[in-house]
């Protein structure tokens, strides 16, 4: 792993970046690419490292202030609330790590497929609460790794996003096209890292990562 790698998974949990930059690869010479939920610029620092042009990518965040990548600007923008973009005028839509955050999840979708244009593509990630071990954990302490008191107080973890939650929220506007993980593993309540495994569960996944077409219009 580079530097550069290790630097931007600091801020998210592991591997999540390069996971979300791999299944973002196909879209990514696309004009309008919408960064929701910037942080200090971790994803964007990987989409000009990969080359994708300056001018396509539009970031905005509730503190945009700690953005940090140079020749980029972040605007303000509170994902709860109606975003300051026109109708179908982007083509890609990445929360890495971010609808966990919010007040409102829903408004997050909505406005995904408000902005998006009818071939547009949307990213999500959040933590998986599906895991045998959050399982466990529940079973244990009421909480959910991620979101137990301390987590809301210093991460500003919100909302559990179940994978069955999310699927409603996106009823009648996206469908899921891929569905994918940094790693998958067995490990139960431990600090190691655990077997990894070589299928996909969301029984041994740390990080859900969707990626979700918008549904063409019902009248097309």
């Amino acid at each position: 792993m580079s530097k550069t790698e290790k630097r931007f998974d600091h801020m998210a949990a592991y591997g999540v970046h390069a996971k979300v930059l791999e299944l973002a690869e196909p879209y990514l010479d696309r004009p309008n690419i919408l960064v929701a939920g910037a942080g200090q610029g971790e994803f964007e620092g990987r989409l000009l490292a990969q080359g994708v042009d300056a001018g396509s990518i539009t970031s905005v965040d509730i503190d945009p202030g700690q953005f940090l990548v140079e020749g980029l600007e972040c605007g303000f923008c509170d994902l709860n609330k109606t975003t300051p973009f026109a109708d179908k005028s982007m083509d890609v839509w990445l929360s890495i790590e971010v609808i966990e955050h919010l007040r409102d999840p829903q408004n997050l979708v909505d406005e995904a497929h408000r902005v998006l244009k009818d071939d547009g593509v949307l990213f999500i990630t959040t933590p998986n609460v599906h895991s045998i071990e959050q399982k466990l954990r529940y079973m244990l302490s009421d909480e959910f790794y991620w979101f137990r008191d301390k987590d809301f107080d210093g991460l500003g973890h919100i909302h559990p996003i179940f994978d069955w939650l999310l699927r409603r929220m996106i009823r009648g506007k996206f469908e899921i096209v891929t569905y994918d993980a940094p790693r998958f593993r067995f490990k139960l309540l431990s600090k190691g890292p655990g077997i990894p495994l070589p299928f996909k569960s969301k029984l041994f996944a740390d990080i859900n990562v969707y990626k979700l077409k918008k549904l063409a219009p019902a009248n097309s």
